[in-house]
């Protein structure tokens, strides 16, 4: 993968505009889609790589993931035995360096789609292992410090009702699927250190990491479009990504 040019522009493809940028040097072009567990993330980076030739997805699931920390499971990414193998200080400093090799080696003529980024396969492993509040903060304080020159944008699907989503997902997953969320839960060290368990355990667990992630979104300092995570035309959400996607950035929130 080479890096950027030192000279000239990378943005001018048709994609997304330099207008805001705060430098003329050139960056690589980022946009991460991000929110719960089966809000649709996967499907809507499909469908931006689907709709720009020049773009490049990474799933979450994905081997090949460059700002990954951890092997994805066989029946996703809940690294669930990942505090067997990181502390929460040790998690976060190799994600920021896992970004800062990639936005040193990253192209600057495609835009990469990372789906499930860069909460869910990042902070939602800290809140996994129980990291205090003040240091997920830090984190996601120091990550955006990184991404300052590059201005990422941000597609987060938010949930008003989390246990409601993931029960509806549950049911359209099935029982192997609710009893894989389940027993991945039962083993991270938040719900160790609360004695929790089964359902209800899991339940208090989305709903805890809910709450995070929205103040997280409030905490973006980059370009952000919300949009529903149930909405009533999907259809209706993947045109409005794809048209803000393309439209020409600015640093406004929608």
């Amino acid at each position: 993968m080479a890096g950027c040019p030192r000279a000239g522009g990378c943005w001018g493809n048709g994609m997304i505009s330099t207008t805001s940028m705060p430098t003329s040097i050139p960056h690589p072009n980022i946009l991460f889609i991000d929110g719960l567990p089966g809000s649709g993330k996967s499907t809507a980076a499909k469908a931006v790589g689907d709709f720009l030739s020049n773009s490049r997805v990474f799933a979450e699931t994905a081997q090949d993931h460059p700002l990954l920390v951890g092997a994805p499971d066989r029946m996703g990414a809940a690294f669930a035995d990942i505090h067997e193998i990181h502390s929460t200080d040790s998690f976060a400093a190799a994600a920021l360096d896992r970004l800062e090799s990639f936005l040193e080696s990253a192209g600057c003529d495609v835009l990469y789609v990372f789906e499930s980024h860069p909460i869910q396969s990042t902070v939602r492993v800290l809140f996994q292992l129980d990291a205090p509040q003040a240091t997920i903060l830090q984190f996601w304080s120091d990550l955006q410090d990184r991404l300052a020159l590059v201005q990422p944008r941000l597609v987060y699907f938010q949930e008003s009702n989390p246990l409601q989503a993931i029960r509806e997902i549950n049911r359209l997953r099935g029982p192997a699927w609710e009893s894989y969320l389940i027993e991945s839960f039962k083993h991270t060290p938040w719900m160790q250190a609360r004695a929790l368990s089964g359902v209800e355990g899991a339940d208090r667990m989305i709903v805890a990491y809910a709450e995070l992630v929205d103040q997280l979104a409030g905490l973006w300092r980059f370009p952000m479009l919300k949009l529903p995570a149930r909405p009533e035309s999907y259809q209706a959400r993947t045109d409005a990504l794809t048209r803000w996607v393309m439209a020409p950035a600015s640093s406004d929130r929608q």
